[in-house]
């Protein structure tokens, strides 16, 4: 069962990316979303803000904006790894500057490896996976991913 967390990770990131567990539509309809609606270049900002505040270098990972080769407007993605201590330490440091930055957290706190904000109209889920439990990450080192994704209001 080497694989379970990642299946569980990934699973929960899309559910709650795909608006699931009262997504978009039950949000405007509970006024749960606040503000003007932003876009893609201010959610990246909020990002990279997020990953400088936690000591991760937003150009040594991989990040995208698009799905099937063609470029999504409504999608920031950025995966990156780092020592399993300094990433475990990363992810309440990300939060934090996420909600400084505005974003609110969604949902209470299931796991300690993974986090969910919101912000207008968009999902951010973050989230560690140890490279014990992945085939391309040495055993000493975790992936550290901050997906993110636009919902109408």
């Amino acid at each position: 069962m080497r694989n379970r967390p990642v299946v569980v990770a990934v699973a929960a990131a899309a559910v709650l990316l795909s608006g699931g567990c009262g997504g978009a539509a039950s949000m405007s309809s509970s006024g749960a979303t606040s503000g003007s609606p932003i876009d893609q270049v201010a959610v990246d900002g909020d990002l990279r803000k997020a990953l400088a505040a936690a000591g991760l270098d937003h150009a040594q990972a991989m990040t995208t904006s698009e799905r099937g080769g063609v470029k999504d407007p409504d999608r920031v993605n950025w995966y990156g790894t780092a020592k399993s201590a300094d990433a475990e330490k990363a992810l309440p440091k990300i939060g934090a500057a996420l909600e400084r930055a505005g974003w609110k957290q969604d949902g209470e706190r299931t796991a300690a490896d993974f986090l969910s904000y919101r912000k207008s109209d968009w999902r951010m889920v973050v989230s560690r996976i140890p490279g014990a439990d992945l085939q391309s990450v040495s055993a000493d080192s975790s992936m550290v991913q901050l997906l993110a994704s636009r919902h109408g209001a």
